[in-house]
């Protein structure tokens, strides 16, 4: 009985020698030569900027606006129709504020447009819209009728 002690004994010795000695070599194996340094993965391109609109809306004083619907400019009053039937401009075209994206397509993209409402709020609302929408000639009147019946 003691022959097969000691000789489970050694057998237990030299399992748990073999195995320690396995992971000794695993872990002295000579790593693989490590992949040439990879450069660095270009740093990703910043979002570009939405692109600025070509035109801007410029200011114009009544006279100016006067000078340019004689030459052919389209002079646009923005204001409601309730507005309208107080007073307008001659010869200009209302289109209201809240019916310019509907009615976007009466704007010619041909000719100079005036823009005008009450005092200038609207009017320089609309001519940045226009602006946004690929219009290149747009001119908010300054002061809108409130200027002009001065």
């Amino acid at each position: 009985m003691k022959k097969i002690f000691a000789l489970l004994a050694c057998s237990m010795f030299l399992m748990v020698g073999c195995n320690e000695a396995k992971a000794e070599k695993k872990a002295e194996a000579p790593v693989p030569a490590a992949a040439p340094a990879a450069k660095p993965a270009p740093a990703p391109a910043a979002e570009p900027a939405p692109a600025a609109p070509k035109a801007q809306v410029t200011t114009i004083d009544w006279a100016k606006a006067l000078e340019m619907q004689k030459a052919g400019a389209v002079l646009i009053d923005v204001r409601t129709p309730a507005e309208v039937a107080e007073g307008a401009v001659a010869g200009s075209i209302n289109i209201p504020l809240q019916e310019a994206e509907q009615r976007l397509g009466e704007f010619p993209k041909d000719k100079d447009l005036l823009i005008y409402c009450r005092s200038g709020k609207r009017s320089m609302a609309v001519s940045n819209f226009l602006i946004q929408n690929g219009y290149e000639r747009v001119f908010n009147v300054e002061g809108g009728i409130l200027a002009y019946q001065k």
